[in-house]
């Protein structure tokens, strides 16, 4: 038989006071920390720990001043500054939609102003780029989308940008180019997306005969006089009379870009499209295909005028 124990307020010679005292005694139950998830919650990966707040505390600002040896004030200024965001370890087939594509937020996306791509000699996209913001506050949560990201199995780094640091970089990159790259440049700046680069054309080709070749396929921009603003830095650090006024060409569907060297046996060209789609469809029509002109086939040239195309951004 099982015998039931009584509570401990109702056995003999146990009064409920002490009771009391023994709940009293008994250790406090923790309570959850009354902290928001959102302050505990992790950064995500690749992000910077700023990204969120898309600022600097205005604590940091007397930090980073001391550690510099400037005043905070000269550093906010600096801070609010910095709308342009370097992109480093892009792959060459990167397009502006994938750029846009790593903003987190559709105000970020939609604050992108130019994205301008660093270009080697060739012409030839490099991994760098260049993204302007008309909102410093933008400008930083990009960066900490950015930072870290992989496009194209290319780790991506991402460093904010002054206006003057702006200047200076493009200055450093372009600055001791021959003068005849200011315009190519400049169109491309004027006419983003609707330029396709054709490398890999024998040297000899004129860019009447080639203009004549595309123009009853292609829907090109027909010949004007051009007097776009001078925008590039191509030649800059060499030569700078001139800039700050604006280009007075002659220009037609297709432009033919300076030698690499003296001893090219090709060239390249740019040619000049009406609409980006048209664009995209000379791409896909000339890009890996060989350039056999009358006077010889693919056979007579083993192949060595393999043409290259792209779409200058």
């Amino acid at each position: 038989m099982t015998l039931l124990r009584a509570p401990l307020s109702l056995r003999s010679g146990t009064s409920m006071l002490s009771s009391q005292c023994a709940i009293q005694r008994a250790p406090p139950l923790s309570l959850p920390s009354a902290r928001p998830l959102a302050a505990t919650a992790p950064t995500p990966s690749g992000s910077r720990a700023y990204a969120g707040q898309g600022t600097v505390h205005m604590s940091d600002f007397y930090e980073r001043a001391t550690a510099e040896g400037i005043r905070p004030s000269e550093l906010k200024s600096r801070v609010q500054s910095e709308k342009d965001v370097l992109l480093s370890g892009l792959p060459i087939t990167a397009t502006p939609a994938d750029i846009r594509a790593l903003a987190r937020e559709p105000k970020t996306a939609n604050d992108m102003g130019r994205i301008e791509y660093i270009y080697l000699k060739s012409m030839v996209p490099s991994s760098k780029a260049l993204i302007s913001f008309s909102n410093a506050i933008h400008a930083r949560k990009f960066e900490g989308d950015a930072h870290g990201r992989i496009v194209g199995g290319r780790y991506i780094n991402a460093s904010l940008r002054s206006v003057k640091q702006r200047q200076g970089f493009l200055i450093d990159t372009y600055g001791l180019w021959p003068s005849e790259f200011q315009l190519p440049f400049d169109l491309i700046e004027y006419e983003t997306g609707k330029l396709v680069l054709l490398r890999g054309i024998p040297q000899d080709t004129f860019e009447a005969r080639l203009e004549e070749r595309l123009a009853s396929r292609y829907d090109l921009k027909p010949q004007d006089r051009w007097r776009g603003k001078r925008c590039s830095y191509a030649g800059y650090s060499i030569d700078t009379k001139g800039y700050g006024g604006s280009h007075d060409a002659v220009l037609g569907g297709v432009l033919k870009l300076p030698k690499l060297h003296l001893d090219a046996t090709t060239a390249s060209f740019i040619v000049r499209c009406q609409t980006q789609s048209e664009a995209m469809r000379l791409v896909r029509r000339w890009h890996n295909t060989y350039f056999a002109p009358a006077t010889f086939d693919i056979q007579d040239t083993a192949g060595r005028y393999r043409v290259s195309a792209s779409v200058l951004y």
